[in-house]
């Protein structure tokens, strides 16, 4: 912006003054012009910026409201994880995806790194999420083991109860949408199905995807095996029921349904919490009672109890060919049973 001194300067280098030794009428003209003109030059400009600034404004008011309206839709875990995010410098975010060693996550990373890992994750949008064996919690500078839960002994019992099966035998894993059992089985060469409402997303030749409820799978021919890994207990519980509410014996039912799939002396592979009979939002708790009432129309062959030592060690501790051989009700929570039956005729 030019002042008024800086104008009549500007004028005098190209108008000529009157010889009279007065301030002639074209001089105060130009002058006059030539303020007219920066004057509406400035009130062009700051018009411009006025609009801008409301622009600006708006757009912000705009992206304000749509941040408030996804903040409200999303649960406290994601308003956490999004907060982390917020508090990682670019440095270490440019840390983390190109060379990140373990002394550059700091808190909001590890933050973000438990949570991208968790069932509530990303991952678990595309059914990638795997509830796997070990859970390695990150912290600050440094990463560890966290947790060590039941899989760690429910799986190899599963591959080790049918490890008497040909290959080619037809099995079919009841809800084993978060495991890699279908999937080996498969790989292993025997014909597998999943049953999964919400999909599987590895593919095998040897591997087929029911996206159905047990109730609406209809083989075209008896199968030789089923799994229930830690499914079981979740028939007729909460979030698992079609309306939401609880029904006692959908279980009993489950395991009804699983005996007409099988063949003739085709086996059930069952693994299911175990202790003082309890049922909560998520899944039931069999004491020896009600682990008994499953397996009406089988022959138990074996049963397997494994219990929690630590937050990282589980061990078997009893092994017996029948639940009347020598198994008791735990008095606490923390144990696993598993369990391998047959069909009878």
């Amino acid at each position: 912006m030019r002042g008024p001194v800086r104008i009549a300067k500007a004028v005098l280098r190209r108008v000529r003054p009157s010889g009279r030794g007065g301030v002639d009428a074209d001089l105060i003209h130009a002058v006059k012009n030539e303020l007219v003109d920066e004057i509406g030059g400035i009130k062009g400009q700051m018009v411009a910026v006025n609009a801008g600034t409301r622009s600006v404004q708006d757009q912000q008011s705009m992206a304000g409201t749509r941040i408030e309206q996804l903040l409200a839709e999303v649960s406290w875990t994601r308003d956490e994880v999004l907060a982390a995010f917020e508090r990682i410098t670019p440095m270490a975010r440019a840390r983390l995806l190109h060379a990140a060693r373990i002394t550059d996550i700091d808190q909001p990373t590890a933050d973000a790194l438990n949570y991208l890992g968790s069932h509530l994750g990303p991952l678990s949008d595309v059914g990638l999420w795997r509830n796997d064996p070990v859970v390695v919690e990150w912290a600050a500078g440094t990463a560890r083991v966290g947790a060590v839960n039941e899989r760690i002994v429910e799986q190899p019992y599963v591959h080790g109860a049918l490890a008497s099966l040909p290959p080619g035998s037809r099995i079919v894993d009841v809800g084993g949408g978060e495991s890699l059992v279908g999937l080996g089985l498969a790989s292993l060469g025997h014909h597998v199905t999943v049953i999964e409402p919400a999909g599987y997303p590895y593919e095998h030749p040897n591997l087929t995807v029911n996206e159905a409820t047990l109730e609406e799978y209809e083989p075209d021919a008896p199968v030789d095996a089923v799994i229930l890994l830690s499914a079981i207990e979740h028939f007729g519980i909460g979030a698992y029921a079609n309306n939401g509410e609880l029904d006692a014996d959908a279980d009993l039912a489950a395991m009804k349904v699983v005996r007409d799939l099988l063949a003739p002396d085709g086996i059930v592979v069952l693994t299911t919490p175990f202790g003082p009979s309890a049922v909560n939002e998520l899944e039931r708790t069999y004491d020896v009672e009600r682990l008994g009432s499953l397996f009406e129309g089988y022959r138990i062959e074996e049963v397997v109890i494994a219990s929690r030592q630590d937050a990282t060690t589980w061990t078997v501790t009893t092994t017996a060919g029948s639940l009347d051989d020598g198994i008791t009700t735990p008095g606490a929570p923390g144990h696993v049973a598993m369990v391998r039956a047959r069909r009878t005729a």
